[in-house]
């Protein structure tokens, strides 16, 4: 009665017995993330990481995308020749990519287009140090060569860019035309312009180019008038094309046509002489004396010295029996102009007339000595355009012109040939002549040492 409840056995063993020894466990830091934790962080860091790559490759994928979309657009719009609007698309393509070889290479083209030359050299420069392709920029190079006058670097460059139609077809054509231009070979010149016409033909430059071809070679007049109006289609500002249509017209005696252009100079250039020179020459040929001199007495109140202007109303002058007027006129022209031969016919006329015989003579044998030189030149130039290499003629021809008052013309002429034998001999005593004349002393000794020693050499 008086004893303990029992516990099952169960119970009284766990009691009973010792606690067991458990197996033993690494000891984990309080605050370290259990495994599941772990294995979450990895795989945040790998998408992490997973998308930074992702964002980096879209961007790089993004700046490839915007250079080759701007790169098309500008080499689309250099071969229209839209130059313009390719500014800013070239302009972020090198932004983008500063070490593009091909972007400094369309920035030397862009330059070239707007005559800028020494931006043009720097930019192929630096697309060659990145190893852009030399044909191509040695023919960027030869065209401001050419303008730059060096025509012998020039011209082999620019003869092989013409053949292969290397860019810019445009500026290859025309500085070639220039060159041959410049040394008469007159045919290769044609070739030439008329590749740069076809080009850019909303251009008024080549058909100005091809008139001038044509008038070197005596072409009949109804061609350059086409030329002229072709390139007043084109630009029909350009006064002086306006002003030679006006003259070619008026000597095919066509001239209500001359007169229509000749306003037209007027309207933009009212204090030209060469307009109203122009009409009144018409009015004469027509037979209106009394037009013509009030025309050419407005162009006098203009320039009172132009020779033009003068010698008309002298030739006038002695139509209408006003000697002593016709004297005075043809006197002063003599002063202006000295070397032309018909001028001083003219005044020898006019001496006669007034009955000064002797100093008549005079003017009518410097007249003839003046008419025979001009003939001899004339001949000589008919030859330099048969044979442009014949540089004896023209260096004669040369030194004829700065000697009779066509200096300017005359200079050109010796710098092309020295251009093409710098050692010419005749041509540096020319210029030596020329220079002493002027008091330009340093010049004037460095091209007669240079004729000396061209002379020494063989040269004559």
């Amino acid at each position: 009665m008086g004893s303990k409840r029992r516990l099952p056995k169960s119970i009284e063993a766990t009691k009973s017995a010792p606690a067991a020894i458990s197996e033993p466990r690494a000891v984990v830091a309080e605050n370290s993330p259990r495994p599941g934790r772990r294995l979450a962080i990895r795989q945040i860091l790998a998408l992490v990481l997973g998308g930074a790559a992702i964002a980096s490759g879209a961007v790089v994928a993004f700046q490839q995308y915007r250079v080759f979309r701007v790169a098309q657009f500008v080499r689309t719009a250099f071969a229209a020749r839209r130059y313009e609007s390719a500014r800013e698309p070239l302009r972020r393509w090198l932004e983008i990519t500063p070490a593009s070889a091909e972007a400094h290479y369309y920035e030397a083209w862009k330059a070239l287009a707007n005559n800028q030359p020494r931006e043009a050299v720097q930019a192929v420069d630096r697309a060659r140090a990145l190893g852009f392709d030399k044909d191509r920029l040695d023919c960027l190079a030869a065209i401001y060569h050419a303008r730059a006058d060096r025509y012998s670097d020039a011209e082999p460059v620019l003869e092989r860019a013409f053949i292969e139609q290397l860019e810019p077809e445009e500026m290859v054509a025309k500085e070639l035309a220039r060159i041959y231009l410049s040394t008469y070979r007159l045919d290769r010149a044609t070739k030439a312009v008329e590749r740069w016409r076809a080009l850019a033909p909303d251009d008024p430059q080549p058909c100005l180019w091809s008139k001038e071809i044509a008038s070197r070679t005596d072409a009949d007049g109804s061609i350059l008038i086409q030329n002229y109006r072709a390139a007043l289609e084109r630009d029909p500002n350009l006064d002086q094309a306006r002003l030679g249509l006006a003259q070619q017209l008026s000597k095919d005696r066509r001239f209500d046509e001359a007169e229509q252009e000749f306003r037209s100079y007027l309207e933009r250039k009212p204090k030209e002489t060469s307009a109203l020179l122009g009409i009144g020459k018409n009015a004469f040929q027509q037979g209106n004396i009394e037009k013509a001199s009030q025309l050419f007495e407005r162009a006098l109140e203009i320039n009172p010295r132009d020779a033009e202007t003068l010698k008309e109303l002298g030739q006038i002058d002695l139509r209408l029996g006003r000697t002593k007027k016709a004297v005075d006129r043809l006197k002063l022209l003599t002063q202006i102009e000295p070397y032309d031969h018909e001028v001083r016919y003219s005044y020898a006329q006019a001496l006669k007339l007034a009955g000064d015989l002797d100093q008549s003579r005079t003017e009518l044998e410097a007249a003839a000595r003046l008419r025979n030189e001009h003939d001899h030149i004339v001949q000589l130039r008919y030859g330099v355009l048969k044979n442009p290499r014949d540089l004896d003629s023209r260096s004669e021809v040369a030194k004829w012109m700065i000697e009779h008052g066509h200096e300017d013309e005359g200079l050109k002429w010796t710098k092309e040939i020295l251009r093409a034998d710098p050692r010419h001999a005749a041509t540096h005593r020319a210029l030596a002549d020329y220079y002493s004349k002027r008091g330009e002393t340093g010049l004037a000794n460095y091209h007669r040492l240079s004729a000396q020693d061209a002379q020494l050499g063989g040269t004559k």
